[in-house]
């Protein structure tokens, strides 16, 4: 595996390297003598509303009138009233490293094998060197050179209320009207103390553990004294670099063991490397999910885009969309915590702005689960929980966690049905409909958003999520609920299609101009509905309607989600050029997503660089499907290469029903394949050079194919791994 090395200067926080570990997060930058180490904690943030929930105009009969009225003005009147939330996610702050000399020719750089930050000399001497411990909420940090100085920055909580940017207006860490915090020293020990909003407080804790070395903490509590009892206490006995370093190595160590995959293109190996990092890097069990952009919040004076908050219309459950392939299994359940955890509010929203019962989540929200509101067309769709539903479903099929489907999955997706049980109802023609439908984002916030129901965003969100909960409430011999969600899927009309261009956007409507967020298209990828066996007709029109339109107002993930939904189309040409013009327009050097066109290549009319996280996860899944095509009874390996890859392999992607999968190809021919189950089970299996065939995968057991020949055997550890990094390298 290859160290990301980032030529110094480093001028800006969203070009450096990144360090995490879900809950704390360094970004390392800097130029000349001074050194940077800009830092996040997941769980700060404030959770103020300024009473804007209880407005008599917070509610879901405000949109049904504003629509039945013809009259957007509610609309705009909803939207102003979330404007005026402060909630938000906090920045923290920086620790700032002053060298007595420059180093000439100096590089940032990150060893992903041991998640290792570092400034390198010219002879690729580390001079500084910084980890977030694995296993602690400790930062450790070294250098081999003398210091002229290191101090804490804070945020600038008192300075001008708003900063200006090109994606519209920003607020500053000044407008949040928080009091001055207090700086101290005590011994070996320098701090900050922050009082925030609603008793929340944190304290950056600086300690001088030996010569060259520090130890940085992030504290968050709401008790103010404590702070300052820890400020008073100076240095305690904290563990050294060595001992921590070790434990922290061997985490990563086994993250990586996991699975691996191996492209003839060196370029997007690298890419795919980075992006798993961030998995490991951001988001862990135990910790908060993460939000738009992770554990790395932006560090440029203002509050980060988007309030760095949590937007269920696309952002997490991209987010979220790759990490059951590759097997971090635990980087993606924090998430599935957070959301059982947030039930009581889910149903308090369910009770108060849509006065029905059950669950429902709303399009944007804090860390608490509390809504924060937005373009009310989506921001209060009801069709956001319906989306995380089905990633629940996902997760199960993957891991076939009973204790994880009868206490998060069933709970939450029932909760969900309940919801929707009040709020469909038959039309003329016997059909389930919506009391308001749309298609994010389309038609922004215009009364034109509320399409025609159902859009073929919310149709197929109905349709896959009926048919999940089935087999969900079957597999929990929960039977008479089984036979009602088949019940309630047999009351939902099919897609919309225009026999000529496709799937619509809702019936009657046609897609007529670029847009950034394939909504319409769901049906087809990520939820699988259609595929090139069956709806080749529909697929082929839908996906030449994208290409008339062309790339003018998408923005990064856009082309992540054409990259993945081609691969499942299995169009591998199509899927490397779209991954590789996201790469070269929308990546940042540390391998960020900037989500425009920020160095103008012209593939977007978008140009501004906020950085979300999303992109980059369905980039990875992307590569993903150009490898692996896993349904449920499914395995196809090698569905969607281009035609110049003729040398690929992974070992331990997984699938749905418990199944890792590992492949060789060679000369564009299946070479050798390995398949482990934990439970029997009679799948369909293809690949390069072999015809499809059934085959039964017995319970605990491999199935090789190798020369044409199947076995079986009876081991059950069958993976053998190399060192990741020799394996990586080679």
């Amino acid at each position: 595996m290859k160290r990301l090395k980032l030529n110094s200067p480093i001028e800006r926080w969203d070009e450096a390297v990144p360090l995490g570990n879900g809950l704390i997060g360094v970004l390392l930058w800097g130029s000349g003598r001074k050194v940077r180490l800009s830092l996040d904690r997941g769980d700060l943030w404030d959770e103020r509303d300024n009473g804007v929930r209880r407005d008599p105009r917070w509610n879901y009969k405000t949109l049904v009138d504003a629509v039945t009225r013809r009259d957007n003005s509610p609309c705009v009147e909803l939207q102003k009233l979330s404007n005026k939330m402060p909630a938000t996610k906090l920045p923290v702050g920086r620790i700032e490293l002053e060298l007595e000399s420059g180093i000439a020719d100096a590089t940032y750089e990150l060893d992903l094998l041991r998640a290792l930050g570092m400034l390198c000399d010219r002879k690729g001497t580390e001079i500084i060197s910084c980890f977030v411990d694995a296993e602690s909420d400790m930062i450790y940090l070294k250098s081999s050179v003398p210091l002229h100085s290191i101090r804490i920055v804070p945020p600038d909580y008192q300075g001008k209320a708003l900063l200006l940017d090109t994606a519209g207006t920003v607020k500053s860490v000044g407008s949040l009207g928080y009091a001055p915090g207090i700086q101290g020293m005590t011994g070996g020990l320098k701090y900050f103390l922050q009082p925030c909003a609603g008793g929340l407080n944190y304290g950056i804790f600086l300690y001088k553990v030996r010569r060259d070395g520090y130890v940085i903490r992030i504290v968050r509590s709401y008790d103010f004294e404590e702070l300052k009892r820890i400020a008073e206490a100076g240095c305690p006995d904290l563990p050294n670099w060595c001992n921590a370093f070790h434990r922290h190595c061997i985490w990563w160590r086994k993250f990586w063991r996991r699975s691996k995959i191996v492209l003839p293109d060196v370029r997007l190996q690298r890419y795919y490397e980075l992006c798993r990092y961030f998995y490991g890097a951001a988001s862990r069990r135990g910790a908060p999910p993460m939000p738009l952009q992770g554990v790395w919040t932006a560090d440029d004076g203002s509050l980060p885009p988007w309030r760095g908050d949590f937007h269920h219309d696309l952002n997490t459950e991209f987010s979220y969309i790759a990490y059951l392939t590759s097997g971090d299994f635990d980087c993606g359940e924090c998430f599935f915590d957070y959301l059982v955890e947030c039930l009581p509010k889910f149903r308090d929203f369910a009770r108060d702005f849509y006065h029905c019962p059950g669950i429902a989540v709303p399009g944007v929200t804090s860390l608490a689960g509390e809504a924060l509101g937005g373009w009310p067309q989506y921001s209060f769709s009801p069709m956001n929980g319906v989306w995380l539903a089905t990633m629940f479903v996902d997760h199960w099929r993957y891991t076939l966690d009973r204790d994880f489907l009868k206490r998060k999955a069933l709970p939450f997706c029932s909760g969900i049905a309940e919801l929707l049980g009040a709020l469909l109802k038959k039309d003329k023609d016997g059909f389930l409909k919506l009391p308001l439908s749309s298609s994010p984002e389309i038609h922004d916030m215009d009364l034109e958003a509320f399409l025609t129901p159902n859009s073929n965003f919310d149709q197929a969100l109905l349709l896959r999520f009926y048919t999940d909960l089935a087999e969900l409430t079957e597999a929990a011999e929960k039977f008479s609920l089984a036979k009602k969600a088949l019940r309630m899927r047999s009351y939902l009309a099919p897609l919309a299609v225009d026999p000529k261009e496709g799937l619509l956007i809702a019936p009657g409507e046609l897609l007529k101009e670029s847009h950034r967020h394939h909504s319409h298209l769901m049906g087809i990828w990520p939820l699988k509905l259609l595929n090139m066996e069956h709806d080749a007709v529909t697929i082929t029109n839908s996906l030449g309607r994208i290409d008339f339109l062309g790339t003018g107002q998408w923005v990064g993930y856009s082309f992540g989600w054409q990259a993945a939904l081609n691969a499942w189309c299995g169009r591998g040409n199509r899927t490397i050029r779209l991954l590789n013009k996201f790469i070269d327009s929308f990546v940042s050097r540390n391998g960020f997503h900037l989500n425009g066109d920020f160095q103008d290549h012209g593939d977007s009319s978008f140009k501004y660089r906020p950085f979300t996280l999303e992109g980059n996860f369905v980039a990875m899944q992307a590569i993903h499907e150009m490898l692996l095509h896993a349904e449920p009874g499914v395995i196809r390996l090698f569905p969607a290469l281009p035609e110049e890859w003729r040398k690929v392999s992974f070992e331990a992607l997984r699938a749905p029903g418990g199944i890792r999968v590992s492949a060789t190809l060679r000369g564009g021919v299946l070479l050798h394949a390995e398949l482990f189950s934990t439970v029997e089970q009679d799948i369909r299996f293809s690949a390069p050079g072999v015809k499809e065939k059934r085959i039964r995968l017995s319970a605990g057991k491999a199935w090789y194919w190798f020369n044409r020949t199947i076995h079986q055997t009876g081991k059950t550890d069958v993976f053998a791994f190399d060192d990741y990094e020799s394996a990586s390298n080679g």
